[in-house]
Order: C-alpha cells, then structure tokens, then sequence
C-alpha cells in the first residue's frame, strides 16, 4: 500500500511535498457510511499486584460474559479477556490498562445506559479503588469506517487517486494497485489520525489492526468504495462517561470532513 501523508503540528518542519491532497471533484455517492469496529482503551499506571486480585476484582462481571480467557496467568502482565458474545464486544482487562472492543455502529454506544457505562466503566471504577492504583495516563479511541461509492472495483484506485491525490503521486508507479491517505495532528495534549483509501470488500475487514470480533455480519460489508481508520488519543487524570461521549464526537467530526471532502 501506497501511503501519503500530511501533518499538522505544533512545528511544522516537514517539506511540502508531501501535502498532497488536492480540490475533490463531486461524485455520486451512497450516504450510508457505517463503522464496522471500535475500540476504547484506558492507560493507567501499573497495577504490580494485578495477578492476585484480577479475579476478585471481575467476579461482578464474569457471570455475564459469554466466556473468559487468561493470558500470561500468575505473571505480573496477566490479562483476561471476557467476551460477549451475544453483543458482539468483549473487554480486557491488564495491569496497565482497560480497553473495550466492539462492533457495531459507535454512536448507539453513546446512549446513557450502553455497555460503556456497565460493564465497562464500572470495571474501571472498581480498578480505580484499589488502594495500589496510581492514575489514569491516557485514553484512546480507534475506530474503523466503510463508505459504499458507485465505483466499479477495477477503478476504483484510479477513481480514487484522482480524488485525492494530484498527478505527481499518481505517477510514481507505471500502475499503481493499491493507494491511500494519511493525515495527522499533533497537540500538546492530544493526537489524532484519519488514514482513508480504497476498500474492495469484507475480506479487507479481516486484515485489520483492529479486528472483527465476530464475522457474523461480514456479507453487510461486502461492497467497494473507501476504508477509513481514525484514532484518537488524549492525556487525562480520569474519565468517565462524558468523556467517551466527548472524545467519539470529536473523531465523528473528523470522520465526516473525510467523507464530505470525497
């Protein structure tokens, strides 16, 4: 894959060639643009004890899960995964962090009394009450996007690189198979990344940095256009529902500056 990159810091001291998006001609277009998997993931200060409390600590919560699995057991970097499988997410739980996965369509979690809130915030609740824990680091949210545009599939890196690329990156192959796009922006206290291309169907989902967690529904996904991956990561001290409201609707507006630009 082909990726070009363009970054916005704090000091700007990267050569301008590599600001390469250009003014994107109208096409027709399906509004239906869908996020197939998202992540949420807590970074707090090490938890040296994890191993001997980690089951206490999750007895609450184990009982609703389809299933749970220990990795690295009785070693200080012990993790357990409980999955939910009915509800196509699970969360994992480690010394030095928390995430959740889940698949679906990231605004209906964003509801009061969605799973964010229980169980996934209450296990962060019961962590943060332990009399070894430090504080909260970080936070970050990374979600995976897939938009259907009326493009055949023969053209569409073609179609794609005329959209969002100018000739000079076109022409660095005699035939290039494969393109996609990178932007950055670094602040003091937050970073955030949107990397978009062309997407050739379900099978792609599987090859992901961010996992299905099941691939139950993959024939809904089954169609060409374009792939986006946005990740957004925060400084925090804590965090709370609020916070994962606030931190979806800042990448939901990125997300959409994306597919407007297309």
């Amino acid at each position: 894959m082909f990726f070009i990159r363009a970054r916005e810091e704090l000091c700007l001291t990267f050569p301008l060639i590599i600001l390469t998006l250009v003014t994107i001609r109208k096409y027709r277009m399906s509004e239906n643009s869908k996020s197939t998997v998202f992540q949420f993931e807590v970074r707090y200060n090490h938890i040296l004890n994890f191993s001997e409390i980690s089951r206490r600590l999750l007895s609450p919560f184990v009982k609703l899960a389809s299933s749970i699995k220990v990795d690295n057991q009785g070693s200080i970097e012990e993790r357990l995964v409980l999955n939910f499988d009915e509800d196509n997410y699970l969360i994992t739980v480690s010394w030095d962090r928390i995430l959740i996965k889940v698949q679906g369509a990231i605004k209906n979690f964003t509801e009061s009394n969605s799973i964010i809130q229980t169980p996934f915030l209450s296990i962060l609740d019961r962590l943060m009450e332990l009399e070894g824990f430090g504080n909260v680091q970080n936070i970050l949210l990374a979600a995976n996007y897939v938009k259907k545009f009326d493009c055949d599939k023969s053209k569409l890196v073609k179609w794609f690189s005329e959209r969002a690329l100018n000739k000079a990156v076109e022409s660095v192959f005699p035939e290039t198979t494969d393109v996609a796009v990178v932007v950055e922006s670094k602040m003091k206290e937050s970073e955030a990344t949107v990397s978009f291309g062309p997407y050739f169907g379900s099978s792609e989902l599987l090859k992901r940095p961010i996992s299905l967690v099941s691939n139950v529904d993959l024939e809904d996904f089954d169609f060409s256009g374009v792939m986006l991956e946005s990740k957004y990561f925060m400084k925090v001290s804590e965090v709370n529902f609020s916070t994962f409201v606030d931190i979806v609707k800042v990448n939901e507006e990125n997300v959409q500056r994306v597919w407007k630009m297309l």
